[in-house]
């Protein structure tokens, strides 16, 4: 046999066992999620069919890549319970985890595919066959270029595996098992250089873009869209200064709405920043605001308008619109978010 002992008679961690369990089951694991992508390809064609190009598969990669991180789990399983159990004991119950986090994922993944990715394939080429009848071929502008529930879904499990892991890496240590700490400690490290690596490729791979006059700019409220665009802009000369009012308007997008969400459930918006930039990267603030308030709830297919009005110098040239949610601590750090490290942003043209 295989098995080590600890110093008290226990089982200790066998990596060699684990990964024998774990790497051939992942096989078996990713079949099953790949089934269930083809099967939903083929019985909905050609529903899918504007989503076969470069851009959409690599995000595909991306979620497979997050599907095996979060799969990675078991190991973390297997260093707190492997140690508890005698050898037959732990084998039959990782069968159980197995099976278990598996449909889980198989869930999950429905779940997904059905609420949020089937919809918006849809929404995608309507918004695109709108943008592009006066302005060319011109894809949803959105403040995120990654589906915003599966950055979200991985925030949260790379910060569980986290908070396992460090539990994990203590553990060993005060059982004295250091070998295992380390590879605790190895394993923190990994994690987070790959999840970082992630983050800065969406944000490497997005671009800054300027929408013209009327063109909507979707945020995504997790079940549901609104839309923002700018309807209009006045300017008053005042001393050396320049006075803009622009206004902007707000629309819940009554199709974008998930299929969980009731559909005439009033929203409030996540709370907004609006800026104006100029040329070499000055900001202004808002000095004053009138119309609907931002933070207005909606219901679906309603929207209103709020004028803001900007104190601008002279001087300042190629002035456009920053509209985007007010950045807290977790939006930094969600893959595809505008206000992640290093992430373009979308501007709205005056």
């Amino acid at each position: 046999m295989d098995e080590t002992k600890s110093d008290g008679g226990r089982q200790s961690v066998n990596l060699k066992d684990a990964a024998g369990f774990w790497e051939r089951q992942r096989l078996w694991y990713n079949a099953v999620l790949i089934l269930i992508v083809v099967l939903w390809v083929v019985i909905t064609w050609p529903h899918f069919r504007p989503a076969m190009n470069l851009v959409a598969l690599g995000k595909m990669m991306v979620l497979a890549l997050l599907a095996n991180l979060c799969y990675c789990a078991g190991y973390a399983m297997e260093g707190f319970i492997q140690p508890l159990l005698a050898g037959e004991s732990w084998r039959r119950a990782r069968w159980i985890l197995w099976i278990a986090g598996t449909l889980f994922a198989v869930v999950l993944s429905n779940y997904w595919i059905a609420d949020e990715i089937y919809p918006d394939i849809q929404q995608n080429v309507t918004n695109a066959v709108s943008a592009g009848s006066s302005a060319g071929t011109v894809a949803m502008a959105s403040n995120v270029n990654f589906p915003a529930p599966f950055g979200i879904m991985g925030f949260l499990g790379a910060c569980i595996a986290l908070f396992l892991a460090v539990a994990a890496v203590v553990i060993f240590w005060l059982a004295r098992k250091r070998k295992f700490a380390r590879y605790g400690v190895m394993s923190i490290a990994l994690g987070t250089v790959a999840y970082f690596a992630l983050l800065f490729a969406f944000s490497a791979g997005s671009r800054a873009s300027t929408l013209a006059l009327g063109q909507e700019k979707y945020f995504c409220e997790i079940d549901c869209h609104l839309a923002y665009s700018v309807a209009g802009v006045s300017a008053n000369t005042s001393g050396r200064m320049n006075d803009y009012i622009v206004t902007l308007r707000t629309r819940f997008d009554e199709k974008t709405i998930s299929v969980q969400r009731p559909k005439g459930a009033l929203l409030t918006p996540s709370p907004r920043e609006v800026r104006l930039v100029d040329s070499v990267g000055r900001e202004y603030l808002a000095v004053a605001t009138s119309g609907t308030p931002l933070l207005t709830p909606l219901k679906p297919g309603e929207s209103y308008t709020t004028e803001i009005e900007f104190r601008i110098p002279k001087d300042a040239g190629g002035l456009r619109l920053l509209l985007n949610t007010i950045p807290a601590w977790p939006d930094r750090l969600l893959i595809g978010d505008e206000n992640s490290l290093g992430h373009e942003k979308t501007y709205f043209a005056l």
